[in-house]
């Protein structure tokens, strides 16, 4: 699996599976599930971590889920955007049709899909804001739920249990290509200049715990830049990362991650809740 993340750790995988279609998708989730084989889906695994000892059952990959459809409607602008699409590749076919929206998106690395379930986004503006409806799949059919029906929250979108979510129609306004482009470019350097993109990585570990606080900040109180444990590493960028500096393993990182969670409760009396999700044994 540590191929399959972008912290580049996780121990292997029993089964792993590229659906080429929603039929196969199906096909692939019923046989796992008539045989009481655990499965779970992985996109790019940017806000992953896997155990050293790897993922039992299915794990399935999305990847061939990378269609963009533009929709013949035009008021409001929309498009059919699979699971499995890069969300920066994505971008830059808005950028391409002149599309606006999705700007607050730029710089966060992830596919479709993971950005939905995580509602990916930034305090002026999330994947949630661009959705008019998504589409995901259980053991035997197909459902549609329009955004009236969707529960979005903070780094959240709440689903039934076992659900897959393989595809979004999202809404676009419509704006100035040289504008939205230099737009996204300005927030991609941005995002370049204060987080660690050069080493292996998951993003931000921590959830911001709400009011003035912000998680980095309380981690940068307690002097834990730079913090290492075993090859796992507080960057010295941005506190709320914690990089890969070639040889560290999921122990190392949940043993940081600990060691922070202390620290901060020590002395803020916060608890800081993971924004990562940590899997396998």
């Amino acid at each position: 699996m540590r191929e399959h993340t972008t912290i580049k750790i996780g121990g292997p995988a029993d089964i792993w599976v590229e659906p080429l279609d929603i039929e196969d998708l199906l096909s692939a989730v019923r046989w796992a599930d008539d045989n009481d084989v655990p499965r779970s889906v992985f996109g790019n695994g940017s806000n992953t971590l896997v155990r050293d000892e790897g993922k039992r059952g299915m794990v399935i990959s999305l990847k061939n889920f990378s269609h963009v459809i533009l929709s013949e409607a035009k008021d409001p602008v929309s498009a059919v955007v699979g699971a499995g699409v890069n969300l920066q590749q994505l971008l830059s076919w808005t950028v391409e049709h002149s599309f606006t929206g999705l700007e607050p998106l730029a710089g966060i690395p992830g596919t479709l899909g993971g950005a939905l379930i995580m509602n990916a986004g930034v305090k002026d503006g999330t994947i949630a804001d661009a959705v008019k409806s998504i589409k995901y799949v259980t053991k035997n059919r197909k459902v549609t739920v329009e955004k009236e029906d969707l529960e979005f929250s903070y780094r959240k979108l709440k689903l039934p249990k076992g659900v897959i979510v393989v595809e979004a129609e999202l809404v676009f306004g419509s704006g100035d290509k040289a504008e939205i482009e230099t737009k996204i470019q300005k927030r991609r350097k941005e995002r370049g200049e204060i987080q660690p993109i050069l080493w292996p990585n998951m993003g931000s570990i921590f959830k911001n715990p709400g009011g003035a606080s912000k998680a980095w900040e309380l981690i940068d109180e307690c002097g834990l830049r730079g913090v290492r444990v075993g090859g796992a590493r507080v960057s010295n960028e941005h506190a709320n990362w914690i990089v890969n500096e070639g040889r560290a393993t999921a122990k190392d990182v949940e043993v940081l991650i600990k060691l922070i969670k202390e620290k901060v409760k020590d002395k803020s009396g916060v608890l800081l809740e993971t924004e990562i999700i940590i899997t396998g044994e």
